[in-house]
């Protein structure tokens, strides 16, 4: 009942609404299929942004095969946006400032502290500030695709806390939502960084073929509208993928065409939303590259140019960057350098709310298990475990399906 009158209105309708307030939600979870009007997309979100203020009443996991059907539409479908809202209201640049004022204010956030931080709070604001607007705007006047463009880079970050905490399910769910938005705005190089997200989080749960795929997605359908920064990330996810098979010489390739696009970078023109992607972000690329292929001497490079073109803001990009760093001495048989340099991420990750650094802090430990039992390894791992409390271990993958 809910569902049809929502579908009538063009708005979410809550069981409250209808008198069902004390009826448990236990419908299909539809927050993974590509919505065909912005009413819908507004459905799906205020399902997840419940998911996340109230609890999940249901086992919900990473569906890979979602990420093919989004390329497929993306490259095969055409650009419009049949919705138009039912009960149409003005809105102001006020109304689009606000948004975009609020994801920069999250994104500081999380990159300082980590996910955890501000990933209630930008389910809070979508849920309280954006969803009951939503159906009410037009994404065919140029305020309305201008608001539907902060919506999706807010609905973007929200994903990302998610990834960041290793909630994966929710963030591939908030990222396909966010995918969608951009389509009504029209941006189509804001799209292909929210793929360029889904290819980072694919490569993470080992995905690597579907993220080389989302990555070079994002470039095809990007290119000749987004910025040579935007291409210069779309190439470093591909390459990021790729590296992870081993497959060093098309490695190489793409991470010289991210240094081409780099090259002619003008940070003033790029979009909000990619700024932080400079210098130091594709050295950190390279270095990330660098580590998979095992070329130690390469990846210890990039990582200490990046820590040193690094802003102080980027806190949690540091961990990672320094965790690359150490495994690289690792590479190279300097064991003291490499504890030295991962007791500093340690010191930072027990400040953060990340997953993802805690998950790189365990490869780094895996690495060191072969070596025996030297009595520094033995006290790393013991400072390890004690500085960083069990309920922050990553979550587990095993929440991922074929």
């Amino acid at each position: 009942m809910a569902a049809v009158l929502g579908r009538e209105l063009g708005r979410p309708v809550s069981l409250e609404e209808i008198g069902y307030a004390d009826v448990p939600d236990e419908g299909e979870d539809s927050t993974l299929e590509y919505p065909a009007t912005i009413a819908a997309a507004t459905t799906a979100l205020t399902q997840l942004a419940s998911y996340e203020l109230r609890g999940v009443k249901k086992e919900l996991v990473v569906v890979p095969t979602a990420w093919d059907g989004l390329i497929n539409r993306w490259l095969l479908d055409p650009d419009n946006e049949p919705s138009q809202p039912v009960e149409p209201r003005p809105i102001a640049e006020v109304d689009v400032h606000a948004v975009r004022d609020a994801a920069a204010m999250f994104g500081s956030f999380d990159y300082r502290y980590g996910g955890g931080r501000p990933k209630p709070l930008v389910a809070r604001y979508l849920e309280t500030d954006v969803l009951p607007l939503i159906p009410h705007v037009s994404p065919h006047t140029s305020v309305g695709r201008e608001y539907f463009r902060e919506v999706a880079a807010m609905t973007r970050l929200a994903g990302w806390t998610a990834y960041d905490v290793g909630q994966h399910w929710l963030a591939q769910r908030y990222l396909f939502q966010a995918f969608r938005l951009a389509r009504a705005a029209g941006d189509r190089p804001l799209c292909g960084r929210i793929l360029a997200g889904m290819s980072h989080q694919a490569n993470f749960l080992g995905h690597y073929d579907r993220a080389v795929n989302l990555a070079r997605a994002a470039a095809a359908g990007a290119r000749g509208y987004a910025t040579p920064t935007t291409m210069a990330l779309f190439h470093a996810m591909e390459a990021r993928g790729l590296a992870s098979q081993g497959k060093a010489a098309e490695t190489f390739a793409a991470l010289a065409a991210a240094e081409r696009w780099m090259e002619q970078s003008v940070p003033e023109n790029d979009p909000e939303w990619i700024r932080y992607f400079d210098r130091a972000e594709l050295h950190a690329e390279f270095a990330h590259c660098y580590r998979d292929l095992n070329r130690s001497e390469e990846a210890a490079e990039h990582a200490a140019a990046s820590i040193a073109a690094s802003e102080g803001l980027y806190v949690r990009s540091l961990s990672f960057c320094r965790t690359v760093l150490a495994t690289a001495r690792l590479q190279a048989g300097e064991l003291d350098e490499a504890l030295s340099v991962a007791r500093g991420v340690v010191d930072t990750a027990a400040q953060l709310r990340s997953f993802r650094v805690i998950s790189y802090l365990n490869d780094f430990c895996t690495r060191l298990q072969p070596l025996g039992e030297e009595v520094s390894i033995r006290d790393f791992t013991e400072y390890v475990s004690t500085t960083l409390p069990s309920k922050d271990a990553p979550a587990s993958r095993t929440l991922v399906i074929a």
